[in-house]
């Protein structure tokens, strides 16, 4: 592996994509009544889709990185930027998504209220979800504007 191939945005978007896998796998929600946590969970946990698309779009970073440090990134019908920059963009939406609106909560049962609250580990996604978009839109423009390491 030749780390000198590989543009500052393709080294942001890698680690991005490393941090949010690590990330996925703190606690992204708690479930409280009357004050009192209940239940944490992570986000394998906590959804039944939107981990497997915020899993691909870290793989998508960490690959494309590592493969154009071996040298080894196959032709792309896209830019290789682009389509880091795509996958950040989409795992962006999705944890905002989740952000704003979490899974399940403000339910009432017998009289006590459950509330959903977002931990620490939703935070840090979206901050390596952003990572990866930012990571793959510099490397979109360096390879572009020939900043870029030589291939």
């Amino acid at each position: 592996m030749d780390t000198s191939k590989i543009s500052f945005g393709e080294m942001i978007a890698g680690v991005g994509g490393l941090l949010l896998f690590l990330f996925m796998f703190l606690k992204w929600y708690g479930v409280e009544a009357d004050g009192t946590e209940l239940v944490a969970a992570n986000a394998w946990e906590s959804f039944s889709f939107i981990d497997l698309l915020l899993f691909l779009a870290a793989l998508v970073a960490v690959a494309v990185t590592a493969a154009r440090a071996a040298g080894r990134l196959p032709a792309l019908p896209i830019p290789p930027g682009q389509l880091v920059a795509i996958a950040g963009a989409l795992a962006v939406v999705l944890v905002l998504f989740r952000l704003i609106f979490t899974p399940g909560g403000g339910e009432e049962v017998a009289g006590v209220e459950f509330e959903v609250t977002r931990k620490l580990g939703v935070f840090l996604g979206l901050l390596a979800s952003a990572a990866i978009a930012f990571g793959g839109y510099t490397a979109m423009n360096e390879r572009a504007s020939g900043e870029a390491p030589p291939e």
